[in-house]
């Protein structure tokens, strides 16, 4: 029975310094060890009597025969190396090993003991002491207290749980419970402090997780965008505001009352149809235009009437200087003498290269440059008495799309400043990309 014991005992002490000492050693002071040669201990045997001054080699032999079951020998020899250095704590802990495996659990707990005095910090035969003496829980749970105030490690937190519950529940009216409780609830309180600012890390890194994993989305949508069907047709409406007014000429000065006419009183601002056709290249689209508008009228101008005129006038003598008034005339009225103008007609084509600064679908937005040429004319058929004028200019704008899937809608504002056209235009057009 006492055998069955020591072995069951001997497995928990490997339970426990494997499971705790891995996880915390990092935080604890390690003392001075000896390393084995890895010499067997028939090599090593016959040359023993002279190294009997050297505490290293006198571990090397006592651990090989250690390591053969030979527990008497390797005690004989660890004591031998002990008398060399009684206060090293590796040598007094090794030995506490041996009588161990030996059954000898009092004097193997008298060894931890000896090699805790040298070193408190040795946490591995802390952790083989408390396996024998449970009364040390205290100490050991202590002992991981003090070094959670200075590292809020994991295993920390729950090894120095571990050993202050195993204490409390153990000796509930213990000389140290009250200090191991109080020491418990300020790990707890760690713990849960830790949990929180791990919930929050955690969720930190999931939102920059997802935030990275969406640019990298956005960033592949986007690349896609710019090289994935390339040519782009659409239609779309321009209403056009020049900054100057320009003069129609006519063709037959002495026909008309006023040989020129001014664009702006019979259409203020110029509506257009576009047909555009593009290639998008990168982040450039580039782009051509061709317009075609009518913007009505309904005013009219006035030829020379064809009919001689006479004058009657009333001559009042009574003013100075003399006031005449017309009182009777035969000015005609005909209405083929009043031309109506129907329309301002524009025939335009326009080019521009536009930058995509900013991509976030379904969010375009593009800044460039253009250039158009073309003509309006005044529309007073069947008359036809004037000339067009010849509209050019270039500029600057941009503009914001909306991306549905293929189809685009551009909302965009640009600006001539020099040329014949100077002024701005606003373009509502629609886009699908092939």
């Amino acid at each position: 029975m006492r055998i069955r014991n020591i072995v069951t005992i001997q497995l928990i002490i490997l339970f426990i310094v494997l499971c705790g000492t891995a996880a915390s050693s990092d935080f604890f002071r390690s003392p001075e060890e000896y390393s084995r040669s890895g010499k067997h201990f028939s090599g090593l045997a016959p040359s023993a009597s002279s190294h009997t001054g050297d505490p290293d080699w006198l571990y090397d032999l006592s651990w090989a025969y250690y390591e053969e079951g030979m527990n008497d020998d390797a005690l004989r020899y660890i004591r031998k190396a002990l008398e060399q250095k009684p206060n090293m704590a590796f040598l007094n802990a090794r030995a506490g090993d041996i009588f161990l495996a030996m059954g000898n659990t009092d004097s193997a707990a008298v060894y931890y003991e000896a090699a805790l005095n040298n070193e408190y910090e040795y946490i591995e035969a802390w952790e083989k002491l408390v396996a024998l003496k449970p009364e040390y829980y205290a100490n050991l749970g202590l002992l991981y207290a003090e070094k959670i105030e200075e590292h809020s490690d994991a295993g920390l937190l729950e090894n120095g749980e571990h050993y202050l519950s195993l204490y409390i529940e153990r000796f509930p009216e213990g000389d140290y419970t009250d200090e191991c409780r109080t020491a418990l609830q300020r790990i707890q309180l760690r713990r849960r402090q830790k949990e929180s600012r791990q919930a929050l890390d955690d969720n930190i890194r999931t939102v920059q997780a997802e935030e990275a994993h969406r640019k990298s989305e956005q960033k592949a949508d986007r690349e896609n965008f710019r090289t994935e069907k390339p040519w782009i047709v659409g239609f779309g409406f321009f209403s056009v505001v020049l900054s100057d007014d320009h003069d129609f000429l006519a063709k037959h000065p002495d026909e008309v009352i006023d040989d020129t006419l001014s664009m702006k009183i019979y259409a203020a601002n110029l509506n257009e149809f576009a047909i555009a056709g593009g290639y998008v290249m990168g982040p450039l689209f580039l782009r051509g235009q061709f317009h075609f508008g009518s913007t009505s009228s309904g005013k009219n101008y006035f030829l020379r009437d064809p009919v001689k005129w006479s004058y009657d006038y009333d001559i009042d003598s009574s003013s100075s200087p003399w006031d005449s008034v017309l009182t009777d005339s035969t000015i005609s009225t005909k209405d083929d003498v009043r031309p109506k103008v129907h329309a301002i007609k524009t025939l335009r084509f326009s080019v521009a290269a536009d930058y995509n600064f900013y991509y976030m679908n379904p969010l375009l937005l593009y800044v460039g440059g253009n250039a158009d040429i073309g003509t309006a004319t005044l529309d007073d058929s069947p008359e036809n008495n004037f000339d067009r004028i010849t509209l050019a200019g270039a500029g600057i704008g941009g503009g914001v799309m909306l991306r549905f899937s293929d189809f685009l809608f551009d909302l965009s504002y640009r600006r001539n400043v020099v040329g014949s056209s100077a002024g701005g235009n606003i373009a509502l057009m629609g886009i699908y990309k092939f």
